[in-house]
């Protein structure tokens, strides 16, 4: 087994908890339906995961403030793959720790967490990876480039016709009228 060493991303320091979308998952696979569908997309939506990369680090001769040349080294993450029997390739995510101690290769890799968004746009950029698939062991999950465009252009349509109704909101005049019960004064 490969050394695992998990890496937080700044600001998170707790362990990740996605027992809720696990759940989901199990609920939506016993009974399919759009509604157990959307609600694991939802939860995905909001959840962050662990993504297993190799570091590696280069020095490199850079020129400083002060105009003198000095070494720094600079890291780049290589995220690794899993496929499938179609011999497609996935990013594997992982739902926690437990999870991604399953994961095996003969690198020494680390777990990045990566939000739902951050982990689409990086499948989107990658051309020859189909997407990614949550718990490649166990849940086996799938969120293919199809999917995860479907929902990007869903987002957005949402996203535009919150804009729409704010905008048109605050067109509309804030006038109150009222009347004077006396009509003497």
């Amino acid at each position: 087994m490969a050394e695992l060493n998990l890496t937080m991303s700044k600001g998170e320091n707790k362990e990740l908890d996605n027992t809720e979308l696990i759940n989901a998952i199990n609920e939506m696979r016993a009974n399919f339906t759009p509604e157990t569908q959307n609600k694991v997309i939802n939860l995905a939506l909001r959840a962050s995961f662990y993504v297993p990369a190799v570091m590696n680090k280069k020095t490199e001769l850079v020129q400083g403030k002060d105009q003198r040349m000095k070494f720094e080294d600079k890291q780049t993450a290589r995220f690794l793959l899993v496929s499938n029997s179609e011999k497609r390739t996935y990013f594997p995510a992982y739902t926690d720790k437990e999870h991604l101690k399953n994961f095996k290769t003969d690198q020494p890799f680390q777990g990045f967490v990566m939000r739902f968004g951050d982990l689409a746009t990086l499948t989107e950029q990658t051309p020859k990876v189909e997407g990614f698939i949550l718990n490649p062991d166990s849940e086996k999950l799938p969120f293919n480039k199809a999917m995860l465009a479907n929902i990007k252009a869903t987002l957005q349509e949402l996203r535009r016709q919150q804009q729409a109704k704010a905008a048109e909101a605050a067109e509309k005049p804030n006038i109150s009228v009222t009347t004077n019960p006396d009509p003497e004064e």
